[in-house]
């Protein structure tokens, strides 16, 4: 297991470089001048050139890839163009928000994708598999900025229940302990505070979980029809076993393999996918603040944040594999 996971780790390596070479192009192909956008439509020529000359934007692309590249050997992932501030402290100050409301979505996505996906093999072809699978494919292709819109419309303007916009009210102070708004406020004691950073996150959260909730619900009702036509299955209820146990022992755990892959997929997908739901929410995190690079042609902001969702992406499917020889003793005896 030791070696399989260092040989994982040691290929993320040329990945990275790979993803970062590809970013670090495109975003030179992002039409318009950083320098002009920074000093406005009224800059001359001379104020353009020298602040050209002093982000080094004027040196061949080449040698400012091999710059960056050193940077980043020293754990540098440069500074901003818009602010002037670390990248990497920005990343890490946002990472945690966006961290947060992955977390939830996928919390909520599991709490109803498998038990929806589970009934729905258990009775398949009846009224409630119909339904679901209807919801399911509702919530696979309404656009993510759409039912955003709606839930804000609804929950928040409508029935004034839920605000629409931020991460806490903004009376409201925190000491950042572990960068979670809601664990800060429990360790402070402070359920106000509490319950106003969960209820800024559960908008957000539902708009992500919509998707990955009818994905998962999907897959586990596939892989538990497939799972409950299975021999093994037949002999468990020749001996007598009850409904329950064939359903939730024997038949889940098997049926997880694939609902595993795609929940850690989709929650790598989550930490860099969610611009367009932060940005519509205002929430303070990385999405959000990779939008407003993109927009500004931030081009040190959207590298390093690419950099760290591609790390994330993959560490999460070296986490599957481990997830998977947990779960299957045959990928386990592999994994050597």
């Amino acid at each position: 297991m030791g070696r399989f996971l260092l040989r994982r780790l040691l290929a993320l390596v040329p990945v990275l470089l790979i993803v970062l070479a590809i970013v670090f192009a495109m975003s030179r192909l992002i039409p318009g001048d950083p320098a002009i956008t920074l000093l406005g439509p009224g800059a001359t020529e001379g104020q353009i050139a020298a602040l050209r000359a002093q982000l080094h934007l004027d040196e061949p692309g080449w040698r400012q890839f091999l710059s960056y590249l050193g940077g980043l050997a020293r754990g540098d992932l440069g500074t901003s163009l818009k602010t002037g501030a670390p990248v990497l402290s920005e990343i890490a100050t946002r990472l945690p928000a966006t961290m947060e409301l992955a977390v939830l979505a996928t919390i909520l996505a599991v709490a109803i994708g498998v038990p929806v996906g589970v009934l729905s093999a258990v009775r398949p072809n009846s009224g409630f598999d119909h339904a679901t699978r209807l919801v399911a494919l509702t919530g696979v292709s309404t656009p993510a900025f759409l039912l955003a819109l709606v839930l804000q419309l609804v929950f928040g303007i409508a029935l004034g229940w839920l605000p629409i916009s931020g991460r806490t009210d903004p009376v409201i102070f925190l000491d950042s302990v572990t960068g979670f708004a809601v664990p800060d406020a429990l360790l402070a004691g402070n359920w106000e505070a509490a319950w106003d950073a969960l209820a800024h996150l559960i908008l957000p959260a539902l708009v992500l979980a919509a998707f990955l909730g009818a994905t998962l619900s999907r897959f586990v009702r596939d892989s538990m029809i497939e799972a409950m036509a299975e021999d093994y299955i037949r002999t468990a209820r020749a001996k007598g076993l009850p409904n329950r146990s064939v359903v939730f022992v024997h038949a889940l755990r098997n049926a997880l393999l694939p609902a595993v892959t795609i929940l850690g997929l989709k929650f790598a997908e989550l930490l860099g996918g969610a611009i367009l739901t932060e940005t519509v929410f205002a929430w303070p995190g990385v999405g959000r603040y990779m939008f407003d690079a993109i927009r500004n042609r931030d081009y040190p902001v959207v590298q390093g944040a690419t950099l760290v969702f591609a790390l994330l992406f993959m560490l999460v499917t070296v986490l599957v594999d481990l997830v998977h020889g947990w779960l299957d003793p045959r990928i386990r005896a592999r994994m050597t």
